[in-house]
């Protein structure tokens, strides 16, 4: 198969770069045939045509800078950097230098940022929260009864805690918004600190919600619902909730400046028969099994042609991919074509299967006074387990863990850890002979000991002191004030930190003669 814009030698189906530009299959703009949706119900859906460029980032008073498109509600924060265009070189130096989203955009050179700003050290609702939603007034309604799916492109959720500027990604959420009358935008008091979200104000009405998980990588979101009546005008953004990681800081009132933003793009909405010949399906629904089959309508008009990472899978060649068993994680798109026309599917994200070998025994022991890595560290994986997010799980009590490993991609497995006590001991030599023939001549703790010590005491069966140190490779040679000790038992106390935990070891030697 030739290019499809017929000017260079690039073939789109081989895993070669053919035309010598770096660039192959799909990664080649030669091979891109973006599937517009016929009959989008939303105008300027890739936010391609803009009124002007940005230049400040304040848009009060210029609430529609991208065509077709404003901002939903008022709020005195709604410099938000909302709209993007690489078209434009103050944008795309700034944004490639403070917030750079992932390259290439899924469409076109331009993008939509959706912010929450935090201006208050205490939170008590999502109207303490500064959200900003885009809105566009639509040409015609969606109607009672009717089945709508709202499809878009979202990436790399960040948060910053403080203006500390130490970003951390976590699930995000996207969602609709609805309202009859279109003067409802913007809502909200006009130079309010925050208004929340448009459920807070009447007429609007939440369509449907989702939520994504995104480090970083473009990747596709749907939002299927139906309407309670006649919606003339849509809002898009956060929901109403108050994201987790603000709730975690309640308490210790560090919410004051924080920040969450996640991009926007290729946005459609449809009557949701209208999506079918979009988007790749599952067999079994999962993105996150690894051992499962792909596939999209059948079409007897129609030429199938399978691509993971934008290169040519060979062979895969009909409406239907069955994934291998290893190294199955990846982004994946058919293309599809037709006598008259071609479209690539939007992109599938089947999980890396990190989560699938990950193996965490549901019985296990630890040793009193040391510690235990239930869950390796792992990149790409989070564990949340007893109230905790953590790169790995590592414990110092016995007790029953549940937890939950999550892969960047939103995949996840549950497990559930039952840790027993056991008296693991350490060991000390029990007997020394300090004769003088180099042998065993000293009672010292063994260097396989992990201990930091603090004292190391011997005493004899009366309870007398005839031996200390705090040198860790220090030693007794059996003498007490210059003499030799008589044989018989002795007793030892070791003090000092294990795992930066204190901890005392005691036990018994015999001094032989």
């Amino acid at each position: 198969m030739q290019s499809f814009a017929g000017f260079s030698q690039e073939i789109c189906n081989n895993g070669k770069d053919d035309d010598g530009d770096g660039l192959i299959d799909l990664q080649d703009p030669d091979c891109q045939c973006h599937f517009n949706v016929k009959g989008n119900l939303l105008q300027n859906a890739s936010f391609e045509d803009f009124k002007n460029c940005p230049t400040n980032y304040s848009y009060i008073n210029d609430f529609d800078i991208v065509k077709n498109w404003r901002y939903a509600n008022y709020t005195n924060y709604n410099d938000a950097e909302f709209y993007h265009n690489f078209k434009c070189s103050y944008d795309s130096a700034e944004v490639m230098l403070y917030i750079p989203p992932e390259l290439p955009l899924p469409d076109g050179s331009a993008f939509i940022s959706i912010r929450q700003y935090i201006y208050s050290r205490s939170v008590t609702s999502d109207k303490d929260i500064a959200k900003v939603y885009i809105s566009q007034c639509l040409e015609q309604p969606l109607i009672p009864g009717q089945s709508y799916t709202l499809s878009f492109n979202a990436a790399r959720f960040q948060s910053n805690d403080d203006y500390s500027f130490k970003f951390k990604t976590e699930p995000f959420t996207v969602a609709i918004f609805g309202n009859k009358n279109c003067n409802a935008v913007p809502f909200g008091p006009v130079n309010a600190v925050s208004n929340g979200c448009p459920a807070n104000f009447e007429g609007w009405t939440l369509l449907g919600k989702t939520t994504l998980r995104s480090k970083g990588k473009w990747t596709q979101g749907r939002i299927t619902f139906n309407v309670p009546e006649d919606i003339n005008v849509i809002a898009i953004g956060p929901d109403c909730s108050v994201p987790a990681s603000v709730i975690d800081h309640i308490a210790d009132s560090t919410t004051y400046l924080d920040f969450y933003v996640y991009d926007l793009d290729d946005i459609h909405l449809l009557p949701t028969p209208d999506f079918h010949f979009q988007y790749i399906s599952s067999q079994n629904e999962n993105p996150c099994d690894i051992d499962s089959v792909l596939f999209v309508p059948f079409y007897s008009n129609a030429s199938y042609q399978w691509y993971k990472d934008s290169i040519a899978i060979n062979g895969a060649t009909s409406n239907t991919y069955h994934l291998p068993a290893e190294e199955a994680n990846g982004n994946y798109n058919v293309l599809i074509s037709t006598p008259d026309t071609c479209f690539i599917s939007e992109t599938y994200l089947v999980s890396d299967n990190l989560l699938q070998q990950l193996r965490i025994a549901p019985d296990t022991s630890i040793c009193t006074g040391d510690s235990l890595i239930l869950a390796p560290a792992i990149r790409g994986v989070d564990y949340d387990w007893n109230g905790r997010n953590t790169s790995f799980v590592k414990v110092y009590d016995p007790g029953i863990y549940t937890i939950n490993a999550s892969s960047a991609n939103g995949c996840s497995r549950n497990f559930t850890v039952n840790v027993h006590a056991q008296n693991c001991g350490v060991f000390i030599p029990n007997a020394f002979t300090p004769n003088g023939d180099g042998k065993n001549d000293l009672f010292r703790i063994p260097a396989g000991v992990k201990i930091e010590m603090e004292s190391f005491s011997i005493y004899d069966r009366w309870g007398n002191l005839v031996f200390f140190t705090n040198n860790r490779y220090g030693g007794w040679d059996g003498n007490y004030r210059g003499r030799e000790s008589a044989s018989g038992v002795y007793i030892y106390v070791i003090k000092g930190k294990k795992e930066n935990k204190e901890t005392e070891i005691k036990g018994f030697v015999t001094l032989i003669r």
